[in-house]
């Protein structure tokens, strides 16, 4: 009787379908298998366009995020900035991956739980990825820089998604500990497992009620997300580079100046000297 595997091997065993595929060796696809990753796919796609708006208010896989940016999440909708086609296309992509991973670590001879099964801590609820082996596992996509922090163990050191949160959630949620992420790069194809300490974790309970009490203020919380940063040595400064993607960055800094650079629009927080006169401003395109 064949030994029951653990997440320890996750990595190994799902590369070594790929790298016998290379090798010329046909990868066996049971039809039921196969049958379920396409009904996964198909409700992906349709949840995926299906429009929503961009809040639907404090959940889990949001409470780990910094209390400034969900307080513009839950309270001032209106105001947030349409997501673009290519954030759109992203989260497609990571979808379609979770969906594709969990398909080939069950091949691998894995065991694949729970898919989607919700849970409830403290009235808030939440849908895990997986349970796998019997260990919770989110399924993330990431780029090189988010990919290097999962494989090196330093998620806690600079978490903005609040992913450490969530999984502290899905956990309490199912009474179990030691899980983890599961993480595929968007860029080179590599994976890793990343199991946090227990201690990295936050207490969910606490947080949960702490979040709840700043949503309901009047303002947003004073303290920023992110810490303004200097750009270039003139002395201006602006945006940190975890705001970019934030879809609040107008309304969280409505007296920046932006200005449109060739890998992007930079908002400055503060103009001691212009950029250069080839430096387009383009304030008023975000500020109307």
């Amino acid at each position: 009787m064949a030994k029951n595997k653990t997440v320890d091997t996750l990595v190994e065993d799902v590369e070594k379908l790929f790298t016998n595929i290379s090798k010329g060796k046909e990868l066996k696809m049971p039809k039921k298998k196969v049958a379920k990753l396409m009904a996964g796919l198909e409700e992906v796609l349709h949840q995926w366009a299906t429009p929503r708006g961009q809040s639907s208010g404090l959940r889990m896989s949001n409470v780990g995020k910094p209390n400034r940016q969900l307080w513009y999440d839950v309270n001032t909708d209106a105001t947030a900035e349409e997501l673009g086609p290519d954030v759109m296309f992203r989260f497609l992509y990571g979808h379609v991956v979770e969906e594709l991973l969990l398909f080939f670590v069950d091949l691998a001879g894995h065991k694949v739980e729970m898919q989607q099964a919700e849970v409830d801590v403290c009235g808030l609820k939440g849908h895990i990825d997986s349970v796998i082996d019997g260990v919770v596992i989110d399924i993330k996509t990431a780029s090189d820089f988010s990919f290097k922090k999962f494989k090196d163990g330093k998620l806690a050191e600079n978490d903005p998604f609040g992913y450490l949160a969530q999984l502290a959630g899905y956990e309490h949620g199912l009474k179990k500990q030691g899980g983890g992420f599961f993480v595929a790069n968007k860029s080179t194809g590599e994976l890793c497992l990343f199991r946090p300490d227990d201690l990295e974790l936050p207490n969910i309970e606490t947080r949960i009620n702490n979040v709840r009490e700043e949503l309901k203020q009047d303002k947003a919380p004073e303290e920023r997300c992110h810490p303004i940063i200097d750009i270039g040595k003139a002395g201006n400064q602006g945006l940190h580079n975890s705001c970019k993607w934030c879809s609040h960055k107008v309304a969280c800094n409505p007296d920046a100046r932006v200005f449109r650079y060739s890998t992007g629009d930079l908002f400055f927080t503060h103009v001691e000297k212009r950029p250069r006169s080839d430096i387009e401003e383009v304030t008023k395109e975000y500020y109307k």
